[in-house]
């Protein structure tokens, strides 16, 4: 048999990690580059179709409050109050409200920029009406969309022009620095300009109106916060002690943990009962079962081990054998055999009437600790009883006190609050002012042409490639001869390669080799005949060859005819169709398929004579299937096709049989291992991984001596790296 390739042939067929994707990038060249002009085409047309966008900006300088000159921490850590102060300034500038004074003052209404998009209507805004009956067509078509995107939520947000703006304005701190940047973005330049300086003028004109009388307002509204943070104080003060007072509570812990050490105290004899219960219950219920039944009674082990039984077990079996050993000397009237039997009757009463006693003692043991253990569990629960209402009384306690806690917090904080307005009211100032304001851009800001289809383009290059990988990813199938000789676990002979062309028909795949002889298929299948010749050995010629496969369509049969011409070019060879569900053979070599066969033969109808014929291709007879039959697997299973094998293989120098696919039928798998060798076929890029090993496996368990594999329609492309290179190069030679 074939050893496994060696380590050189290995070495050169293996292929770099970086050369791998490379390939297989540059086989499917066609799907990446689809995808990349798709991408760029995309991008060109948006370019056309998109209206221009122009930006305009305005500078805002926000400097920081005055540090706060009362509270200790603020002077000499200020950056979490700059930092919370300019976040709040920035929503500020972007705040619905201050946006809907600006449309207010603008009229942007009116604007024609927005007077159609946003024109008034009995549904609303023109923009939200399209919108809406787009949703409607989803909902309408497309349920499970609609619900699953939560649609509705989308459709019940009304779009008005405030929202429009919103989604146009932007605001840019500048980093390092205490300046900001309000952008806006506008198909018309000179309205982009107006808008943001007109957002700025209302920010700062809102800033001024709530500066004023902030003062007086907040020491309001402090002096009535802490005048009711003083009366909740005290009221849940009163609450607490009026609690304490009628629960006379002093201690709930200390009562707590004496209740606890007596649960533990009473939860470790109720193991101990619980223990002592199930140690008896298996015993009590064998002594229940037996009754009065003192046989049954002798076979408890544990009523054995008592004291006082073994003891009286002693006596009885003493006095049964003195019984046994008198009884045959005397009869039944003798006085020593009456005496020994007296003294038999006494023990045996002595013995039976202990284990009765030994047998209530155990039962009476079980009722006690069954009531022990009840007992137990009632003050257990009871115990827990306790537990539980301490820790409703203590859980009530906290809430209380922890009302206390927080009101008196709430009532030092408003305090606090109240003093440090009252000194710090007049150092409140406002710090923002504006820098540059906004004018018309000259030129528009979107869209950029060469970067929206440079991006395009290598999105597309992109989703190409993990398109590539996906599918190779997700492909299962034996793709090249390390594959198939790992998952087969015997040499590859041959690899042969994809025909196409006018040679695709299965007549003309049959007769490739003899047809064009120095195609890559044929010198394909003259290295299978210089694999098979290797594998004989001095005085055991494989004379009996079976081609097999997993599936249909994998090649078996044009195989089977290829190798059974390059073996007749120096021997006698016999093709055999095996295959009497759907046989071949005879219809590609032109055999009529009522002449008699494999079928007929094995059915003892014909002879073999009659049975196998010449073909056109010099040093090949033909033995066809004969057409199908109802029990092929009885026939090809039966001592007369065995003996038929041996026949055959004595006549011929080769007999090579075409048989049925493994894992549809068991037909091949009968007589495999009665065959010299067995070659194993798949095809690349169909056969399953998993069916082909699970078809060598099963070849493994009928005995079958599979020498080797063969892969199929190899294309040369996908083959690895040193295996394509090679059959490339002998093209050109061919």
């Amino acid at each position: 048999m074939a050893g496994p390739l060696p380590a050189i042939d290995r070495e050169l067929s293996s292929e770099s990690p970086l050369l791998a994707p490379l390939r297989l990038f540059w086989l499917h060249r066609w799907i990446l580059l689809a995808f990349t002009v798709l991408g760029g085409v995309i991008g060109l047309g948006y370019c056309l179709i998109e209206s221009p966008s122009y930006r305009a900006s305005a500078s805002l300088l926000i400097e920081p409050k005055d540090a706060d000159v009362v509270k200790i921490d603020k002077v000499y850590d200020p950056s979490s109050v700059v930092r919370e102060y300019h976040r709040t300034q920035y929503e500020l500038l972007q705040s619905r409200e201050l946006i809907d004074s600006v449309v207010t003052k603008l009229q942007l209404a009116k604007h024609p920029l927005y007077v159609e998009k946003y024109k008034p209507g009995p549904e609303g805004p023109t923009r939200q009406r399209w919108r809406d009956r787009m949703l409607q067509h989803v909902q309408d078509w497309v349920p499970f969309l609609y619900d699953g995107l939560n649609l509705a939520a989308l459709r019940s947000r009304g779009e008005t022009l405030t929202e429009a703006l919103l989604d146009d304005l932007r605001i840019d701190p500048v980093p390092n620095s205490y300046m900001v940047k309000v952008v806006f973005d506008s198909e018309d330049a000179a309205l982009a300009a107006t808008v943001a300086n007109a957002i700025v003028d209302q920010y700062l004109s809102r800033e001024r109106a709530a500066r004023t009388g902030l003062g007086y307002e907040a020491a309001d509204l402090l002096t009535q916060r802490v005048e009711e943070s003083r009366k909740a104080l005290q009221d849940s003060e009163k609450a607490l002690q009026a609690f304490l007072e009628k629960e006379d509570l002093i201690n709930v812990g200390g009562v707590r943990s004496l209740v606890e050490d007596e649960i533990t105290e009473r939860t470790r004899r109720l193991r101990e009962a619980q223990a002592q219960r199930e140690q008896l219950a298996n015993v009590y219920g064998r002594i229940k079962a037996a009754g009065e039944n003192v046989e049954a009674l002798q076979d408890i082990p544990t009523i054995q081990q008592d004291p006082l039984v073994q003891s009286t077990k002693g006596a009885y079996l003493a006095a049964k054998e003195d019984l046994d050993q008198i009884a045959p000397r005397y009869g039944d009237k003798h006085p020593t055999r009456q005496a020994a039997k007296a003294r038999y009757d006494a023990a045996a009463r002595a013995y039976f009437t202990q284990l009765r006693i030994a047998s209530q003692g155990i039962r009476n043991n079980y009722e006690l600790a069954t009531k022990t253990a009840g007992d137990l569990q009632s003050q257990v629960y009871q115990s827990t009883g306790r537990i539980q209402n301490l820790d409703r009384k203590d859980y009530q306690l906290k809430v209380l006190q922890r009302d206390v806690d927080t009101n008196r917090e709430l009532y030092e904080t408003f305090l606090k609050r109240f003093k440090e307005t009252q000194a710090t009211a007049d150092l409140e100032l406002g710090n923002a002012r504006i820098i540059d304001r906004a004018v018309p851009p000259l030129k528009a800001h979107w869209p950029k042409p060469l970067l929206i289809c440079a991006g395009a383009v290598l999105l597309g290059l992109i989703l190409g490639a993990a398109l590539v990988l996906v599918r190779e990813a997700l492909d299962n199938t034996v793709g090249n001869a390390e594959q198939l000789e790992e998952l087969a676990g015997v040499p590859v002979l041959c690899s042969l390669p994809h025909v196409t062309g006018r040679e695709q028909s299965l007549e003309k795949l049959s007769r490739l080799e003899v047809d064009d002889p120095k195609s890559i298929y044929a010198e394909g299948v003259r290295t299978l005949r210089t694999s098979i010749l290797l594998n004989d050995r001095e005085g055991q010629r494989m004379r009996k060859l079976m081609i097999c496969s997993s599936l249909p369509a994998e090649g078996k049969t044009t195989i089977s005819s290829n190798l059974a011409a390059v073996l007749a070019e120096r021997e006698r060879v016999l093709l055999v169709d095996a295959d009497l569900r759907r046989p071949r053979i005879g219809a590609l070599f032109g055999i009529s398929p009522l002449r008699p066969g494999l079928a007929q033969l094995l059915a003892g109808e014909t002879t073999l004579e009659e049975a196998v014929t010449s073909s056109d291709i010099a040093g090949i007879d033909l033995l066809p299937a004969g057409g199908a039959r109802d029990n092929p697997q009885v026939m090809l299973a039966s001592d007369r096709f065995f003996a038929l094998i041996d026949e055959l293989a004595k006549r011929y120098d080769r007999v090579v049989f075409d048989t049925a696919p493994c894992q549809l039928v068991s037909d091949a798998l009968l007589f495999a291992k009665h065959m010299d060798g067995v070659i194993l076929v798949a095809r690349s890029g169909s056969t399953a991984r998993k069916v082909l090993a699970s078809t060598a496996r099963r070849l493994r368990n009928a005995e079958a001596p599979l020498i080797g594999a063969v892969l199929n329609d190899l294309d040369l492309r996908r083959g690895a790296g040193y295996e394509g290179s090679y059959h490339y190069r002998y093209g050109y030679y061919g």
